[in-house]
């Protein structure tokens, strides 16, 4: 029988303030940073949810998965060119449109910026289309191996 487990998935890279709070308490070390991104090891994550009860801003998620199933959309800003293959429902791109444009501040600017649909992460069938297409391989899907 195959069990589910609760984990830290969604950091809202947006909200984050880089305090590395979650980072220090993880105990297993399962909290890590690449460039302006916030991951998770789920190799290394045992669900303490100690992250979640240090962040100062309340921006990660817990969710419940089973292995196998995509858990996160990251997308790398840095990389990401705003081509709008991802969001544009015509070109094929992700068959459940998942993917949007949105407006932060950053710096005392407007800016856009592709986002994924957290709350719909149930209707990604994992086909990872998204992934393999993406001409700037700024999207990475995030697998819950168990």
């Amino acid at each position: 029988m195959i069990r589910e487990k609760f984990i830290p998935v969604q950091i809202d890279q947006d909200r984050c303030l880089h305090c590395e709070r979650c980072y220090h308490a993880c105990r297993n070390k399962a909290i890590y940073f690449e460039k302006s991104l916030r991951l998770v090891d789920y190799s290394k994550c045992k669900g303490c949810l100690t992250c979640v009860q240090v962040c100062p801003r309340n921006i990660i998620e817990v969710i419940s998965v089973t292995p196998g199933e995509v858990v996160e959309m990251k997308i790398d800003r840095d990389k990401c060119s705003m081509c709008g293959m991802c969001t544009n429902p015509e070109k094929d791109f992700c068959p459940n449109n998942l993917f949007y444009i949105d407006k932060i501040n950053k710096n005392g600017m407007e800016v856009e910026i592709v986002k994924f649909k957290r709350d719909q992460i149930s209707k990604c069938q994992g086909c990872l289309k998204c992934e393999l297409i993406c001409p700037e391989n700024a999207i990475k899907a995030v697998i819950y191996e168990g």
